[in-house]
């Protein structure tokens, strides 16, 4: 049985975030909720520069993970890289 758990958006900011893979992305600087109060996507602030970001960083320099990339959060954030 699985058991869902609410998470806060305000409880993701500064976690670590590392692909599925087990590279470090960065860390969680701010979330985007839809008018709902569900979690879109999350903005990680890249841990260093690196050629494997640059395609994936908006103009602010941050990694925009769709919520739906993200596979598990416990100590850290877990996604999908590259997104989908």
């Amino acid at each position: 049985m699985f058991v869902a758990k609410t998470i806060l958006g305000k409880n993701l900011r500064g976690r670590k975030v590392v692909s599925k893979n087990g590279s470090e992305l960065g860390f969680v600087v701010d979330a985007y909720f839809d008018n709902s109060g569900k979690i879109n996507s999350l903005m990680v602030q890249p841990e260093r520069e690196d050629r494997e970001f640059k395609d994936h960083l908006d103009k602010n320099g941050f990694i925009p993970v769709p919520y739906e990339s993200v596979r598990a959060i416990g100590k850290y954030v877990i996604v999908d890289f590259p997104t989908r």
